[in-house]
Parts: C-alpha cells; sequence; structure tokens
C-alpha cells in the first residue's frame, strides 16, 4: 500500500512541478509583452510629438508666406523694390549718390 501511496505522490510532485513551470513560462511572457508594448507605445508617443511639432512649423511658415504673398502685391513693396534693387527714380526726382560709398 505504502507503494501506491509513494506513486501517488511522486505523480502529484511531477504535475504540481509541470504546472509552476507552465505558471513562470506564462509571467515571463506576460511580463515581455508588457515591456515590449510599453517600448512601442513610447516610440509612438515621440512620433507623434515630431509629427506634431512638424505640422506647427509648417502651419507658421504658411502664415509667413501668406503674409509675404499680400505684402509683394502692395504698391508700397513694389516701388522699394524698385529703387534698391532696379535703381529707379520718380519723374523730377534729384539723385544723391553718396561719395564714400
Amino acid at each position: 500500500m505504502r507503494k501506491m501511496s509513494e506513486n501517488g505522490r511522486k505523480k502529484s510532485k511531477k504535475k504540481l512541478k509541470l504546472i509552476h513551470v507552465i505558471l513562470f513560462v506564462f509571467v515571463v511572457y506576460f511580463s515581455y509583452t508588457l515591456y515590449d508594448q510599453q517600448v512601442q507605445m513610447n516610440k509612438y508617443d515621440s512620433q507623434i510629438e515630431m509629427y506634431n511639432t512638424d505640422i506647427k512649423t509648417k502651419k507658421e511658415l504658411k502664415e509667413y508666406y501668406a503674409g509675404q504673398k499680400v505684402s509683394m502685391s502692395s504698391d508700397e513693396y513694389i516701388e522699394k523694390i524698385a529703387r534698391e534693387s532696379l535703381g529707379y527714380v520718380k519723374p523730377y526726382e534729384k539723385v544723391f549718390i553718396d561719395a564714400n560709398r
């Protein structure tokens, strides 16, 4: 009778060890999966932040160019460019040239 109960104990100990191993493997897998997902989320968060910064920069640039477009079509800007870059003068206007330049 003792042999039978010893065999039963050995089987239950083997089952218990197997359950512990399976549980340990599950905990390790769960921990790894959780860590990997956290790393991916951090990566995606940094990409989102980078894209949001890029969008903000491009919006500011768009506003700047829209302002430039408006100012470039004004008569004052056209006159300023004609005078500075092309050397144009109005009729009957006296032009003085700085000899020290």
